[in-house]
């Protein structure tokens, strides 16, 4: 973690100080570099990912934002130069390592280059399609799977009624955990971080100051905090394919984003002396350092670094049925059942029709494998066990094992043990 963490200090600062600049702009400095990396990293958001959620994905994601913004602008500015092909290497690297954030950075790039039409001419849109195909074929694998998964198996997408109203967050309470640089305890309560604020703040503040590319990014980071609230009225998109986002308040990594690359730009020309650049990294630090100690030290129960099994129990708490077969909540009320503990997170199996809690000590997860050890078989006879483990028909075992999906897209197996225990791996084709 702590080698990600420097690396997106870099990749950061060596994004903003590679963006071209047009003709008659001040040339980016160093100081802007800094400036961005340490209010980007230090931001509530991204914080928020390597800590209480634990969302390395997302997280990846965001470290490579600044990278495809670059590769966008380097495409609209400087078609010529080779730094535009940074656009669909990137994309398709957020991609496989999250992506819902792909399809929002994908709103974010297509918004940037409607505002900036005008700049658009033959060359700059073969290098758009270009980039369009190159990420078309690269991200062929994760499509095919998706598509080919659906065909077989339908899944539970986050569709209960007003779901996406519910999970945007209220203005106040944004507003308050960004002041008081709340460390989320639920996902109601994710914030922009009080540095972010104050950003978001000066940046608007003397919004008239900006060059074109500054203005934009300040309004299109004030309307994704917009859009991250309860105030859009995101019940109309329910039944939409927006609706895959699920939370409202990811919109929050795009303004974190536009906010960092402002503010950094203006307090590049505002701070003039060392001592004050050194003030400034003082401060942001010492509010993380807070930050980092709330966190660790939540409601008192201090998280210890080296406790692995602290962590795990943290990931394999949640209780989701999102992406789940569809027939798994079939006959349910998906309001009442959404985030319910079933028997599949309780991994509970069925032995010849007997349930049967499994103790994680008999449970060893694997790449595309897992293992369990069962036992009260009955010896030398047929025995028909339900596993809690989700099928989309492609687990299988070995030739002595047969393997079948549920009428609730579970994981049955049909064998013939030789005693009353037996240990059996189902592998995904």
């Amino acid at each position: 973690m702590f080698v990600l963490t420097a690396l997106s200090f870099i990749i950061a600062y060596q994004s903003v100080i590679s963006i071209p600049t047009q003709q008659g702009e001040k040339r980016r400095s160093a100081k802007a570099g800094f400036l961005f990396s340490l209010i980007y990293n230090n931001s509530g958001y991204l914080l928020l990912q390597i800590t209480q959620r634990g969302d390395l994905a997302e997280y990846i994601a965001l470290v490579l934002l600044p990278v495809l913004f670059m590769g966008l602008i380097s495409l609209i500015r400087q078609p010529d130069s080779k730094k535009w092909w940074w656009l669909p290497i990137t994309f398709t690297l957020i991609a496989y390592s999250h992506l819902l954030s792909a399809i929002l950075f994908a709103l974010f790039v297509m918004v940037i280059l409607g505002l900036n039409y005008h700049q658009l001419n033959v060359l700059k849109i073969e290098r758009l399609i270009i980039s369009g195909i190159l990420v078309v074929i690269a991200t062929l694998p994760i499509s095919l799977t998706i598509v080919l998964a659906n065909h077989q198996n339908k899944v539970i997408t986050p569709i209960v009624p007003d779901t996406l109203q519910n999970e945007a967050l209220k203005p106040d309470d944004l507003l308050l955990n960004a002041l008081n640089n709340i460390v989320p305890d639920t996902l109601s309560v994710v914030n922009l971080g009080v540095i972010t604020l104050v950003c978001l703040f000066i940046s608007f503040l003397i919004l008239g100051s900006h060059d074109l590319l500054g203005k934009q990014l300040t309004w299109i980071g004030v309307f994704s905090v917009f859009l991250s609230t309860n105030l859009f009225p995101w019940f109309i998109f329910q039944r939409t394919p927006l609706h895959v986002i699920q939370f409202p308040w990811r919109f929050i990594g795009i303004a974190t984003f536009c906010i960092a690359y402002v503010a950094a730009k203006v307090l590049q020309s505002l701070i003039n002396r060392r001592c004050a650049l050194l003030l400034v990294f003082i401060t942001v630090n010492l509010v993380t350092l807070t930050y980092m100690h709330n966190f660790t030290h939540n409601g008192n129960q201090i998280i210890a670094y080296h406790n692995v099994k602290q962590y795990e129990r943290i990931a394999t708490n949640a209780v989701y049925t999102d992406y789940m077969p569809s027939q798994t909540l079939a006959g349910m009320d998906p309001v009442a059942n959404f985030r319910k503990k079933s028997d599949i997170h309780s991994h509970i199996a069925v032995v010849n029709g007997r349930k049967v809690k499994l103790h994680s000590n008999q449970i060893k997860p694997g790449y595309n494998q897992i293992s369990y050890q069962l036992t009260g078989l009955n010896a030398q006879r047929v025995n028909h066990v339900t596993l809690p483990l989700l099928n989309y028909g492609n687990n299988h075992a070995n030739r002595s094992i047969k393997t079948e999906q549920t009428n609730r897209g579970t994981t049955i197996i049909i064998f013939h043990p030789r005693t009353n225990k037996a240990e059996v791996t189902i592998y995904l084709k």
